[in-house]
């Protein structure tokens, strides 16, 4: 399994941040190489995600769910992401519907730091398998450091404040 693991400090109080994330339409767009949102419902989304590997662009069809929110300090959202053609292909995945489905998982823990700072720390799962899993680490591997600081940048921006990562890789 992959696992991504961060922290970053927020220049905005605690229950301002968590509002941002509980919503799952601003939420999403946070994430680096996101190209389409589609809100269901304030707890369902399906993001269209474009990762490069080289030059060979592998897209992903990822539907998320959030499965808890506890004001003002947790948020948890659980998806699948299914493969779209680039990615299949690049896996070379030939079976069913079914082949190639990544479980991920995204848990956020805020505590406040002060009266106006909140610190974020969050862990983004990934459970792939095969070849899938090969393609994932490669990408991880060469990009970890550049999707980290484009998903803090895109944080900050979307709350219109100062965002700065704590514990750099």
């Amino acid at each position: 399994m992959i696992k991504i693991k961060n922290s970053f400090i927020c220049d905005k109080p605690i229950d301002e941040v968590f509002g941002l994330f509980a919503r799952i339409d601003k939420l999403a767009w946070a994430f680096p190489t996101v190209n389409r949102v589609e809100v269901q419902d304030e707890d369902n989304v399906s993001i269209g995600i474009l990762l490069k590997m080289g030059l060979l662009p592998l897209d992903n069809n990822l539907t998320l769910t959030v499965t808890e929110r506890t004001k003002p300090s947790r948020l948890v959202a659980e998806g699948i992401a299914r493969p779209g053609g680039g990615l299949a292909r690049a896996a070379k995945l030939v079976g069913g519907e079914d082949e190639g489905l990544t479980l991920i998982g995204l848990y956020l823990d805020l505590e406040p730091v002060g009266e106006n700072k909140c610190r974020v720390r969050y862990l983004i799962t990934c459970d792939a398998t095969g070849n899938l899993k090969r393609i994932y680490d490669a990408i991880i591997r060469g990009q970890r450091k550049k999707l980290e600081s484009e998903f803090i940048a895109n944080v900050g921006e979307i709350m219109g404040g100062k965002v700065v990562e704590e514990c750099p890789v």
